[in-house]
């Protein structure tokens, strides 16, 4: 391992269906190497692809991504491929964004065995993600074990989550023996494009009022910030609660779930299978799981049109919600891979809500490219911002300050 002074950390992203990956050196966060698997173990109508960039040059790889081993196992390649031509193409630690660490970890840690078996315990919390994201930790524990790795987690940010957001309507004993309460997820990027926004703007974050949308291909949540806390999340105890995303339902009333499994006989394995991987936009679409999909049929296909208006009108719900409880908005923010890349997403979002004091210009939106932009209309009282967020820039600022601390990784 490289001394404290200079170490280069290969960040692991795991979405649902998506792997991003980086090499920054650190602590001067210097971006060696970066990409993502896309379309990974999902049904899509695209084919699975890696988009790798080396210093900024990018290659566009196709290949057969059943799972997120076989797409780790392919960034690893390419890698190594460049290693060969280049010495500084190197990592000397692992670190790894988790999903949900339950009431096991509150900060960043770096991974031994006590670490992995605490670890296989929260899987059944946060089903899509804590799986995939702890088969590579384990594989990365087992085929480099020299080398060290830390868990980032995704839920610290919303600890601040108000008592009355937090709390469901549930017997206050089961509450508490099994530790139920909204968690809150994206984290890390909510927390990232909080602090980009307010940079940009030059405006102190804890004076502001923030309205952060992550929308991605895999998951999607909205999240209300108040001086710079999180104090409310569309996502809940697991990421299964709050908007309609790739194969997840989002919100539905659980009286509705007991009657299918009553139906249909299903058991608790099946139905959660059903509700994480079966519903969401695959529910509804059928063809795909993969919204960019749905936007480039809905001209020609009802069904398409209408998953588009569902999950425009789930996050527009939660805006209003958010708007109403943080009592004005000064910044609303898209971020994500479709909050960044689809302006028809972004204009019906912002469609009719000048009287929450969003407005957005329309020609501006249409015209936005690539990097932090304000698209907010001249007489919009709130700032409409695209922000690409940097979950892996967070992640090893995180892993590098509990690798200083942790003399025992050298």
């Amino acid at each position: 391992m490289k001394s404290k002074q200079s170490t280069n950390i290969l960040v692991l992203n795991c979405g649902s269906s998506s792997l991003k990956y980086k090499i920054i050196r650190m602590p001067g966060g210097v971006e060696i190497v970066r990409g993502e698997a896309e379309r990974v173990g999902a049904k899509t109508q695209g084919k699975s692809i890696v988009r790798h960039f080396v210093f900024g040059k990018k290659r566009v790889v196709e290949a057969s991504l059943g799972d997120h081993s076989a797409a780790l196992k392919k960034a690893l390649e390419l890698i190594a491929d460049d290693a060969k031509k280049n010495k500084e193409i190197k990592f000397d630690v692992f670190a790894h964004r988790y999903v949900h660490p339950g009431t096991f970890f509150s900060k960043t840690v770096k991974v031994d065995k006590v670490v992995l078996r605490k670890l296989k315990d929260t899987l059944p919390l946060a089903a899509i993600h804590n799986p995939i994201i702890y088969k590579l930790i384990e594989f990365c524990y087992q085929e480099y074990p020299d080398i060290g790795q830390f868990v980032v987690f995704d839920t610290v940010f919303h600890k601040t989550i108000l008592p009355e957001f937090s709390t469901y309507a549930l017997p206050r004993k089961i509450i508490k023996k099994y530790h139920i309460r909204k968690i809150g997820f994206h984290g890390i990027s909510h927390k990232y494009v909080m602090e980009e926004a307010c940079k940009f703007l030059k405006k102190d974050k804890s004076l502001q009022r923030i309205i952060s949308c992550h929308l991605g291909t895999g998951g999607s949540s909205v999240c209300a910030i108040r001086n710079g806390k999180s104090i409310n999340n569309s996502m809940g105890f697991t990421p299964l609660e709050g908007l309609m995303m790739n194969t997840r339902c989002g919100d539905i009333d659980p009286g509705a779930v007991f009657y299918i499994m009553f139906k249909e006989r299903f058991s608790s394995e099946e139905t959660e299978g059903m509700l994480n991987n079966k519903s969401g936009i695959l529910g509804i679409f059928n063809s795909s799981s993969d919204l960019r999909d749905v936007i480039r049929d809905m001209d020609k296909d009802k069904q398409a049109k209408m998953t588009f208006n569902m999950y425009v009108r789930r996050v527009r719900a939660y805006i209003a919600f958010y708007a109403l409880i943080l009592k004005k908005t000064d910044i609303l923010i898209f971020t994500d891979s479709l909050g960044i890349g689809s302006s028809v997403l972004r204009e019906s979002i912002c469609k009719n809500m000048e009287f929450l004091g969003v407005k957005l210009d329309e020609e501006k939106n249409r015209k936005y490219s690539q990097g932090i932009s304000d698209l907010s209309s001249l007489c919009s009282e709130s700032k409409i911002l695209v922000i690409p967020t940097d979950e892996e820039n967070m992640i090893a600022k995180e892993a590098y300050k509990e690798l200083v601390k942790n003399d025992s990784c050298y």
